[in-house]
């Protein structure tokens, strides 16, 4: 176990898996956590937060375990609205990254799948900021059973 780091991000639960959601400021990961915890429900999928703006990393062995540091647990900020309540889950396991980035950037047919965090890597998706509702749908359509990425 190393001692746990607080990210710039926000993580969120479906089912069993950890998304890390990372970008720059206002690049959109409430947004994209929003719309992803507002969507799961309808296909039939568990979402929850587990901490928006500010993330608790911690490896305990061949995982990272994410989480909300307390005075921020069970709290979203939505632009334009301010800070709001929100259902949240205690931790998860960190299964996926992602990085919204400028779209320019964002290659039609990524060649490098992979990122680094606490000495372990982790699939990555690199999705276009400011782009939510395709970002959900994409990553949603990744957790369906029997989704896999070729």
């Amino acid at each position: 176990m190393t001692a746990p780091v607080n990210l710039h991000g926000c993580a969120l639960a479906i089912g069993d898996d950890g998304l890390l959601i990372r970008g720059a400021a206002r690049s959109g990961k409430s947004a994209l956590t929003l719309a992803i915890l507002r969507r799961a429900p309808g296909l039939g999928l568990d979402a929850a937060l587990v901490a928006d703006d500010r993330v608790n990393a911690e490896r305990r062995g061949e995982t990272v375990m994410l989480s909300a540091p307390e005075t921020l647990k069970g709290l979203i900020e939505l632009s334009g609205v301010g800070i709001v309540e929100e259902p949240v889950r205690d931790d998860i396991a960190l299964r996926w990254i992602v990085d919204l980035v400028d779209p320019a950037t964002v290659a039609r047919y990524p060649t490098e799948r992979e990122a680094e965090l606490m000495g372990l890597s982790f699939p990555v998706f690199r999705l276009p900021m400011h782009e939510a509702a395709l970002n959900a749908d994409i990553l949603l359509t990744l957790s369906l059973p029997g989704r896999r990425l070729r």
